[in-house]
């Protein structure tokens, strides 16, 4: 791997390779006479970058696949697990595995999320003009709210402190309270209707009517984006060989090249294995807890409402924080919270009369 990598980034280095870049960076039939050098050396720097970026994930991806992971974000999971299992065997370790983390139930508040997580980008596509994803209708998507994920850790990380816990935990739900794919893709077809039924205009009018479904991969591909591809990249070969100085569809083209390779990212996770993930160590572990402590650390994902938390929760979370990320839009401001850190108003105000008194 490392000969790999020293390979990769002398290549980027190579006079050919620079020659192609520079004429990437001015484009079909251009010069560089009203380029500033500055200009096209920032260019440069930039893709070469990028190229030395998509090289090096290319290789990390094969390296995983040929060990048998499904790409490099499981690989270097496992990696980190298999250092703690040979280097901590003398060390109270708790390994944690959640599965899909998403949006809060209830705290911090209803709907919490930041940045751009994993059911984002494929909500969202399903939320377009993209309706059909191929998917197993009845594999679990193994998702649990992120506030759950918390009451789990805080109850590992106590019986960590007793030296009562057990070596490996779980924190998921398909093993007690499953949703399947099928489930999870017509929930997020409902929970976009809900929200275009509120808007104006033709365009959501007509995403109101289209349902949003599970197709084989077979179907995916002989009526969806793999065709509008073809189709969209041969009007813009076509374009090229008239000499257009821009292909007419080549915006279209990157949406649905990024659109392509977003469905291969997920594909291990949302077509192929039915893994069910059992929790039973931390139900274990909520088990015991005393009355007056379950309302804040008990750990029951046979307790989440599917149907309340996707259409009511998540995907209006994931509108209100992960979307505005994906489409380069700033997000709406959160007032600060009050973490009830401060002192008392009555004691704020005996110290301020007391300076007055001063």
């Amino acid at each position: 791997m490392r000969e790999m990598i020293q390979h990769i980034e002398e290549r980027s280095e190579s006079p050919e390779l620079t020659r192609a870049l520079r004429r990437q960076a001015l484009g079909r039939g251009a010069d560089d006479s009203g380029v500033t050098a500055g200009e096209l050396e920032g260019v440069l720097r930039r893709n070469r970058s990028r190229w030395v970026r998509n090289k090096l994930v290319r290789v990390g991806m094969r390296r995983a696949q040929y060990l048998g992971w499904p790409n490099t974000y499981t690989f270097t999971k496992s990696l980190g697990e298999s250092i703690l299992a040979r280097r901590g065997k003398d060390l109270p370790i708790a390994v944690v595995r959640p599965s899909i983390v998403e949006s809060s139930r209830q705290s911090p508040f209803s709907g919490w999320n930041e940045g751009i997580n994993t059911s984002g980008p494929l909500s969202y596509l399903l939320g377009t003009n993209f309706r059909q994803l191929p998917s197993n209708a009845k594999k679990c998507l193994d998702v649990i709210p992120v506030d759950m994920v918390c009451r789990g850790m805080t109850l590992i990380g106590a019986a960590l402190i007793e030296r009562k816990n057990a070596r490996m935990y779980q924190l998921a739900t398909s093993g007690i309270n499953p949703c399947d794919m099928g489930r999870s893709i017509e929930l997020t077809g409902l929970a976009h209707r809900k929200h275009y039924r509120t808007q104006q205009g033709i365009e959501h009018w007509l995403k109101v009517k289209f349902e949003t479904i599970p197709v084989s991969k077979q179907r995916y591909e002989r009526l969806s984006i793999p065709m509008q591809k073809a189709v969209v990249s041969g009007i813009n070969r076509f374009a090229e060989k008239l000499s257009m100085k821009k292909p007419p569809l080549a915006k279209a083209e990157r949406d649905l090249n990024r659109a392509e390779k977003l469905i291969e990212l997920y594909e291990p996770f949302i077509l192929h294995n039915e893994h069910v993930f059992e929790c039973e160590n931390a139900r274990l572990l909520s088990a015991v807890l005393p009355d007056d402590e379950r309302s804040a650390f008990a750990f029951e994902p046979e307790a989440i409402d599917w149907w309340d938390y996707w259409i009511n929760i998540h995907v209006p979370a994931l509108r209100r924080w992960c979307y505005p990320l994906m489409e380069g839009r700033p997000l709406e401001s959160r007032p600060p919270r009050d973490l009830g850190w401060g002192p008392e108003p009555s004691a704020a105000a005996a110290v301020a009369h007391s300076g007055e008194n001063r």
